[in-house]
């Protein structure tokens, strides 16, 4: 038995069919469970402190890890991100302190990119507005606007921009695409092209946004972007809340410089009083991407084997942000 304590904050951990509790268990761990105390991005440092307490690990999703959790907790040594986000923890902090940070790479990608493409689909169909018409026993048929020869352009080409294309390029759509290391191999591979900024702006009918929130994608999205849009526009935000500007875009909505907006991430979550609930072109879901029971499960299971690798020295540093080995 390694003895070693493991704090668990990370909000709907080990559904029935995981069992990543249990293999933390067998590994010799001693598990503490918070994840029933609903933790996000508006939990404090403060309480992250008095929930760590002096465990030398932590599974966290989108709770905050600072130099206060740390300067607090100085038997921490590894925070296992159960996501593939890392935002809200500070990285540098972390190897100051030598503590760990890893990640759930190559496990959320496929189910946010259903989420991108559940939210196209939407917009290119208008199912919902056939649906209501027909149980109001009114036969009315109307033209939409379809998804097929219409343009998706992505803000950020990672794991997740990919798997979206590739479910979105059968469906007869063309792929662009801006980040800041766009590969030639990607145009054969995905059938996507490279393109500047503006141009994913002015040329797309759906923009997906994919970039991690940092200094420089904090607020990339307010009035001077949504003017640029083609009016039939729909901005999606799978990413991070931050990255846009919440007002500037209900503007955007309210004013119909765009046709609308799939949005599944706010600037604190949980979020119940967002300025967009007021937006009928608005699409609203509750940071719902990822959340499919097989997805989740494999998530639970990933940080957990992060965990157990990391301290047994044998983890694929793939899922490191920081080596300090």
């Amino acid at each position: 038995m390694n003895g070693k304590k493991i704090v668990i904050t990370a909000r709907n951990f080990d559904l029935p069919d995981a069992g990543a509790v249990k293999l933390l268990e067998e590994s010799g761990f001693t598990v503490i469970d918070h994840s029933g105390k609903n933790c996000g991005t508006g939990t404090s440092e403060e309480e992250m402190s008095v929930l760590i307490g002096d465990a030398d690990g932590v599974i966290t999703g989108l709770e905050p890890v600072g130099r206060k959790v740390l300067e607090s907790c100085p038997n921490l040594k590894l925070v296992s991100r159960r996501s593939i986000g890392y935002d809200t923890v500070d990285i540098a902090a972390c190897g100051e302190h030598k503590t760990g940070v890893a990640r759930a790479a190559g496990t959320v990608e496929a189910a946010v990119a259903e989420q991108v493409m559940a939210y196209i689909l939407h917009f290119a169909r208008r199912l919902d507005i056939q649906n209501e018409s027909m149980h109001k026993g009114v036969w009315e048929r109307k033209m939409s606007y379809g998804a097929k020869n219409r343009t998706l352009g992505f803000i950020g080409f990672g794991g997740i921009g990919r798997e979206i294309a590739a479910r979105a390029v059968p469906f007869g759509m063309n792929v662009i695409y801006y980040c800041r290391h766009p590969k030639l191999e990607w145009e054969k591979e995905y059938n996507v092209r490279s393109c500047s900024f503006d141009e994913v702006l002015s040329e797309s009918d759906y923009i997906s946004v994919n970039v991690p929130l940092t200094d420089s994608t904090r607020h990339m999205f307010g009035e001077e972007q949504f003017r640029k849009m083609k009016p039939e526009c729909v901005f999606i935000n799978i990413s991070r809340g931050q990255v846009t500007d919440t007002y500037a875009l209900k503007k955007a909505l309210d004013e119909h410089w765009i046709r609308g907006g799939g949005i599944d991430v706010f600037d604190s979550e949980p979020c119940t009083d967002s300025p967009l609930i007021s937006c009928e072109n608005a699409v609203l879901t509750p940071h719902t991407a990822p959340f499919t029971g097989e997805n989740f499960s494999e998530m639970n299971l990933c940080a957990a084997r992060n965990v157990i690798n990391y301290f047994d020295g044998t983890i694929d540093r793939k899922y490191l942000l920081t080596d300090l080995f």
